[in-house]
Order: structure tokens, then C-alpha cells, then sequence
């Protein structure tokens, strides 16, 4: 996994767990009851050794899909805007999906939950900004290719608390082997920052983009650490890059398509800062 844990979902389907984001997983898997235990896709047996091999077999396995996750929101709701680089074309020619959940842990169930009531569940699947499906990705090459997408999302604050939330996303073929090709698990972000962590990872870079709708006339405005420069790239919502600036102060262009952007400032230092641009024309 790309933050270097394991992290488990927990599919069940009775109770509050019978939404169709738990549905589609059982029908991808062929999943008929519980307990199931999948691991890449594959039957990992009963026991913890079995687990072991499983889980160390895919360790092994170079990964070369990588995340690019931003999470903007409230206790409420919000966006999630997620960038998937493929530095290679895929191995297999099944589709690609990638998906993304938002889970509880912590959650004492309640007697709507039959005979878990009165436990404490973990990694309970509550709201899914890429919806319930997941969303295709069509790798087309020339690689290394990027392909961003974006979801809406809402939260119930009385039944989900902020503080017990995380989220999972990862990628997978969608049929055939459903190889899971790479995966990140992380907290939700802080209530409004888009940002996970300490004020000491607040990115220092800004990007300022409007107006935002556009009728396809907007401005860029870069603020870049001393002595950094960057570029600044505008995809369309397939991930093919629009247009590309070298970073300035203020940078004014016209997109003449209706449609969602997304505005991706990447300073030499490495860092990413990402804004989301609708044009309605």
C-alpha cells in the first residue's frame, strides 16, 4: 500500500451495512456469505498463516500505480479530488477502477445490526465520493499518464463522528483477476483544510484560481516558496492536460469548453497544490 499499512475493509450486508457500495463489492467478488476472507482478490484461506502468505505475496509485487489524494470538506460533506498516475502500461487488459470510502471505526452497533448489537465495529464503510461503483480509468498511454477524478460526499456528524473517520482508496482491475493494483489508507482530512496532520504539513505553495464558475476567462495566481519555481497544469476531467504555464504571479487564459477542470500547481520542490475550476458556458 502506498502509506506502507495494511488496511482492511470490512464488508458486511446486514443491518446499516446493507448500502449498494457493499452490495457492488459482493458482486465483484462473488461473495455469497460471511465470513469471506480476500485478499488481491484472491481466497486467502481461514487462518493467520494463510494470511501471512497472502499479504507477503503481494508485498512483493512492485506497484507502479501512484495517489494523488485531496480531501476538502466539513463535518458535513465535501469533495475528494484524486489524481491515479500510471507509470506503465497495465499488465492485464481488464478495466481499471478506482475507488474511494469514506469508513467509521470505533461504531458500537446498535440492535439494527442483529447479532453484532453492543460490539464495537471497525472500518465500516459510510460514504463513497467516487459513488458506489467506482469510476473507470482508461489508461491510454503515452506513460507516465495521469487521470484525475472528483466526487461529492456527505457525512451525518450525529451518527458518524469526524474524529472516527478515515478513508481507503485504491485501484483495481474490475474483472478477471481484480488484482488490486494500489491502495492508501489515511485519516479524513481536518474539518475544512483539505489536510491531514499537524499545521506543519500546510502546504507553503498557493494556488488561487476564479472566478470559479467560469464562463471560460479565469486567472491563475501562484505564490511560490524563496527561490522555487513550478509549473502549472490544467486537465480536463479524462486527465489530459489542457494547458501548461511556467508559475507566475498571475497567469490569464480561456478554456472555450463547458466542463470540470482541475488546476494543478507542482513546485521544484516536488510539492502539488490542486484547485477544482467549473466552466459553464
Amino acid at each position: 500500500m502506498a502509506s506502507g499499512d495494511l488496511a482492511p475493509l470490512y464488508l458486511f450486508y446486514n443491518g446499516p451495512a446493507a448500502n449498494p457500495f457493499n452490495s457492488g463489492r459482493f458482486s465483484l467478488y462473488g461473495v455469497t456469505g460471511t465470513p469471506t476472507v480476500k485478499i488481491d482478490g484472491l481466497s486467502a484461506g481461514s487462518s493467520p498463516a494463510g494470511y501471512a502468505t497472502a499479504i507477503n505475496n503481494r508485498l512483493a509485487v512492485p506497484a507502479y500505480i501512484d495517489f494523488d489524494i485531496n480531501f476538502v470538506g466539513d463535518e458535513s460533506g465535501g469533495m475528494a479530488y484524486i489524481s491515479i498516475t500510471a507509470e506503465q502500461e497495465p499488465a492485464q487488459t481488464y478495466p481499471i477502477k478506482v475507488y474511494s470510502v469514506i469508513l467509521e471505526d470505533h461504531e458500537i452497533a446498535t440492535s439494527a445490526w442483529g447479532g453484532y448489537n453492543g460490539q464495537e465495529m471497525m472500518w465500516i464503510p459510510v460514504a463513497f465520493p467516487l459513488g458506489n461503483y467506482g469510476k473507470i480509468l482508461n489508461f491510454t498511454g503515452p506513460y507516465p499518464q495521469t487521470i484525475s477524478v472528483a466526487g461529492s460526499y456527505t457525512l451525518n456528524p450525529t451518527a458518524h463522528p469526524f474524529d472516527s473517520l478515515n478513508v481507503a482508496t485504491f485501484v483495481q482491475y474490475a474483472s478477471g483477476t481484480r488484482e488490486v493494483l494500489n491502495a492508501n489508507f489515511m485519516d479524513l482530512p481536518d474539518v475544512a483544510t483539505g489536510v491531514s496532520g499537524d499545521e506543519a504539513a500546510l502546504p507553503s505553495a498557493i494556488l488561487t484560481v476564479g472566478p470559479n464558475p467560469s464562463n471560460g476567462n479565469f486567472s491563475m495566481s501562484c505564490l511560490l516558496p524563496a527561490e522555487e519555481t513550478g509549473t502549472v497544469q490544467v486537465f480536463d476531467i479524462a486527465g489530459r492536460i489542457v494547458e501548461s504555464f511556467s508559475a507566475e504571479e498571475t497567469i490569464n487564459t480561456c478554456i472555450e469548453e463547458s466542463g470540470v477542470y482541475f488546476i494543478q500547481l507542482t513546485t521544484s520542490s516536488g510539492e502539488i497544490v490542486r484547485r477544482q475550476l467549473a466552466v459553464i458556458r
